[in-house]
């Protein structure tokens, strides 16, 4: 029996609809939650965030939301549940931490891979801890990241693997790799586009992960088309993995979303027209709430959280429609490709006594 693992139970894969497959219902840098200026009302926040997911659900179909957000980075699993519940949303959590530049706590830092491991597999069968409390909503995924990204982004330096990943984001990745193996489970990845000036992040990510035995088709490999990175995506996606088109209508070290989303249109049709339509997944990387301080030149006003759901099928699917994209592709990317890669097989529930 396949089943998507959300933050409410699981439920049959054939359930997801349309899914993102790289989304944020609560988004905060780690230290935000002890900045008093960025505390929530909980109600609030929760009916804020609801609003928006129930009218993507509702004028476009969307059924099932992967929240990416790290432990570090602001996840909250009461509320993801409590936005599940008021809207009927499938919401599949994750487990795993951001690049060890910006993330990785300390208390993780020291931890060896046998204990990461056990710390993400707990997640996914047991439930998440959150502010010391045991909670009984289960991770659903490993997230996976790496890249140099800090206040002031470049490019990360040769680490002592011989790969551009650091030595701890090494050994996370390894232990997603046997937590992965142990749940069956999927692993989306978080890289920074700068890395690609330096080697291809995306295979760095994947060789560590093939080391370790994990099959490459549970493997979403993210930001690939940040801008769109050709070679480096076929190379990934002819070693087995899967690739991400994120960034819909967010412009993220480009100078807009006009130059981005063609830029990104184009590629997914040259990929599309090479084969690799079923392996493709899509989504925004929107962050539905993210509590802060005030905007300052050091800390700006990102765009992730300004464009609309809606700006999927207004705006993004009309052009690739123009570009030839038929809607049995999209299906494929929105809905087949994302239930395949991010359901857990479980045994068939045992028949009722006569």
């Amino acid at each position: 029996m396949k089943v998507l693992r959300t933050v409410l139970g699981d439920v049959p894969a054939e359930s997801s609809g349309l899914m993102l497959s790289h989304e944020h219902l609560l988004y905060g840098y780690p230290g935000a939650e002890l900045d008093p200026r960025a505390a929530l009302d909980y109600d609030a926040a929760v009916d804020f965030v609801a609003k928006q997911v129930r009218k993507g659900k509702q004028d476009h179909g969307y059924g099932t939301i992967v929240d990416m957000t790290p432990p570090e980075v602001g996840r909250y699993p009461k509320f993801m549940a409590d936005v599940a519940v008021k809207t009927g949303m499938n919401v599949i959590a994750i487990t795993g931490f951001f690049p060890e530049r910006m993330g990785i706590p300390y208390y993780w830092r020291r931890q060896t891979v046998e204990e990461l491991t056990e710390f993400f597999v707990s997640d996914l069968t047991e439930g998440m801890v959150f502010a010391w409390h045991k909670t009984p909503y289960r991770a659903g995924a490993i997230k996976i990241a790496t890249g140099q990204e800090s206040v002031t982004p470049k490019p990360s330096p040769l680490g002592p693997n011989g790969r551009h990943i650091h030595e701890v984001e090494d050994r996370v990745i390894r232990a997603a790799a046997h937590a992965a193996k142990q749940v069956g489970c999927a692993i989306n990845t978080h890289i920074d586009p700068m890395d690609f000036d330096v080697t291809n992040p995306l295979r760095e990510q994947l060789e560590i992960l093939l080391e370790e035995g994990l099959d490459p088709g549970k493997v979403i490999l993210g930001h690939a088309f940040v801008p769109p990175q050709l070679g480096a995506m076929k190379e990934v996606l002819d070693m087995g993995a899967n690739v991400q088109l994120d960034h819909v209508g967010i412009p993220w070290r480009i100078s807009s979303a006009e130059e981005l989303d063609e830029a990104m249109a184009v590629a997914l049709v040259e990929l599309l027209d090479a084969g690799y339509g079923d392996r493709i997944t899509m989504s925004f990387d929107r962050w539905f709430m993210n509590p802060r301080a005030g905007v300052t030149e050091q800390d700006p006003q990102l765009l992730n959280e300004k464009v609309d759901l809606s700006y999927m099928f207004t705006s993004w699917v009309p052009r690739l429609k123009s570009k030839g994209v038929t809607d049995e592709q999209l299906r494929k990317i929105m809905v087949d490709n994302p239930r395949r890669i991010f359901s857990i097989e479980v045994p068939d529930p045992a028949p009722a006594a006569a």
